[in-house]
């Protein structure tokens, strides 16, 4: 009799924690991403006429308040200072790759969630003053992954001309209008036309006809854990566990839809892994992490428009 209220409560033990079968126990409450777009105040790499303004246009569907920051780094500040309710950056391109300099930003802050994402299609264009004829331009401004993603256009075109690396595509379009020198030319979005007064020389300068950045929405809400569009998350530790978290996401039917790795200066082959992922519920991340020997961060679950 005592063997068998010993089996009993064992049973119901096992019941209430949802774990004898080697199920992980689901959250009570998943939480859902919450953006109220009419009352948000949205900080962006500027100034007027940048493509990530653009991003935010899309994602907040031309609601809220979008304030420009000069860098990327000090829009994501405002976010966590209070200033603004979201902050939106790129974080990789199809020409120039991972913007790492915009993911470290990300890492660095700890408080920070992922709450949407943008892909933007991405057309480059040369910018000039009215009436500028290429043969005149001797330099030309923009975005490191502006100039990468124009490289080849400006190496037929433009062989000779000097290359300057600016804090974003707008800034060069308007170091362009404000200089008025016609032997000067920006590589930017075609809004920036309207912004500044400029001309369109020469448009869909891009490597790559189907170039597109994707840009992050941050915020500082609690992830949310409520299955999406995407999940995305840190894995932090060794190179060598990698495979075995690839292998464990590939058991689950997980798809990968990008991977940053951004090192941990801690030693050599240890990083951080930002890792994107699609068809992954929170309850796959949560079995994720359970035999791994990463740290895991987890930045939330989104939708991408």
């Amino acid at each position: 009799m005592k063997k068998q209220i010993a089996i009993l409560l064992a049973f119901v033990l096992c019941v209430s924690l949802s774990g004898c079968a080697g199920e992980q126990r689901q959250p009570e409450t998943l939480t859902p991403v919450q953006i109220d777009a009419a009352s948000a105040t949205v900080s962006y790499l500027g100034p007027e006429g940048t493509y990530t303004q653009e991003a935010c246009g899309v994602f907040f569907e031309k609601q809220g308040t979008y304030i420009p920051y000069t860098t990327v780094q000090d829009a994501v500040q405002a976010l966590v200072d209070g200033a603004t309710d979201y902050a939106v950056i790129p974080q990789e391109n199809t020409i120039g790759g991972a913007v790492i300099d915009y993911v470290d930003t990300l890492i660095a802050q700890p408080d920070v969630s992922v709450v949407g994402e943008v892909e933007l299609p991405i057309t480059q264009n040369l910018l000039v003053l009215p009436g500028t004829e290429l043969g005149a331009i001797k330099t030309v401004y923009s975005h490191k992954q502006g100039i990468t993603q124009g490289r080849d256009w400006l190496a037929e075109h433009l062989p000779e001309a000097e290359v300057i690396e600016v804090s974003s595509t707008a800034e060069g379009a308007r170091m362009v209008a404000e200089g008025k020198d016609p032997s000067c030319a920006a590589i930017a979005a075609a809004a920036c036309a309207d912004v500044y007064g400029l001309e369109i020389l020469a448009a869909g300068i891009q490597n790559n006809e189907n170039n597109k950045t994707r840009f992050y929405v941050l915020s500082l809400q609690p992830p949310a854990t409520e299955t999406a569009d995407r999940l995305v998350f840190l894995a932090m530790g060794d190179a060598e566990a990698l495979p075995e978290l690839m292998t464990a996401m590939e058991k689950q039917n997980i798809t990968l839809i990008t991977l940053h790795d951004r090192s941990l200066k801690t030693e050599l082959g240890e990083y951080y892994y930002l890792i994107e992922c699609a068809d992954c519920s929170y309850i796959s991340y949560q079995k994720l992490t359970e035999s791994s020997s990463f740290s895991f961060r987890y930045l939330g679950s989104f939708e991408v428009k």
